[in-house]
């Protein structure tokens, strides 16, 4: 299941306190409001067609006490192109097309296709959906935002907002994005799943925008002997 979870992917080193409610400053002089970050992070948005990245993904089950971390490379370009590649032991490529993701595991020899826009896929890509694809008019649609506070890591100072899903069949039951004031895209983001008590985080780094990125990246042809599986088909 894990697999399937970032066909899952991208949800970093977790400890007991992402189980715990953080504490944010609030009120301090100069911050920005909720809706004064939402217009920057649309301006942000806006401002950029590809974006290259390294990624860490955690994911944590704290029933089961369980933590798995992978780490890789990202490549994305607009609209709905990626290119992620998992470093040992994980070792696994996502590729997204436009109209397929495709998950290949050169180890067990064996590709997963999945339709973009249905099924599994439709919930397994959906995290740059979070500041980096939906304008904030979508977001507002779909989930209800609220600014939790902010976090200073050494100079810099990240807007943390909550998103609640409106949907009661929503995969995630919080979400919450770490957006970086001047870079004004997430860094990190963060997927509560059954009510906590499973977490994945994403976390950006060395984040490079409109970089050019050749399209070729994101074509994907299975290797010879290379098993083609479409679990939803």
């Amino acid at each position: 299941m894990y697999k399937n979870t970032f066909i899952l992917f991208l949800c970093f080193v977790v400890n007991v306190s992402l189980f715990q409610t953080p504490v944010f400053s609030k009120g301090t002089s100069g911050q920005k409001d909720r809706d004064e970050v939402l217009n920057e992070m649309e301006k942000a948005n806006s401002n950029f067609k590809t974006l290259t990245a390294d990624i860490t993904f955690t994911r944590t089950i704290s029933l089961l006490e369980s933590t798995d971390t992978s780490k890789g490379t990202l490549r994305y370009k607009k609209p709905k192109m990626l290119y992620l590649k998992f470093y040992p032991p994980r070792n696994e490529i996502n590729i997204i097309d436009g109209k397929y993701l495709w998950v290949y595991r050169p180890d067990e020899r064996q590709v997963e296709k999945y339709h973009i826009g249905g099924g599994q896929s439709g919930k397994d890509v959906n995290f740059l959906a979070f500041g980096y694809e939906e304008s904030v008019m979508a977001a507002k649609k779909n989930y209800k935002i609220t600014l939790l506070g902010t976090r200073k890591e050494g100079k810099q100072r990240f807007y943390i907002l909550g998103l609640s899903p409106k949907d009661p069949e929503s995969q995630y039951s919080d979400i919450r994005l770490w957006v970086e004031e001047g870079f004004w895209l997430p860094g990190k983001i963060e997927l509560y799943e059954s009510g906590g008590e499973v977490v994945n985080i994403i976390e950006f780094n060395n984040i490079k925008l409109n970089k050019s990125i050749s399209n070729k990246i994101f074509l994907f042809e299975a290797p010879r002997g290379v098993e083609v599986i479409e679990p939803f088909k």
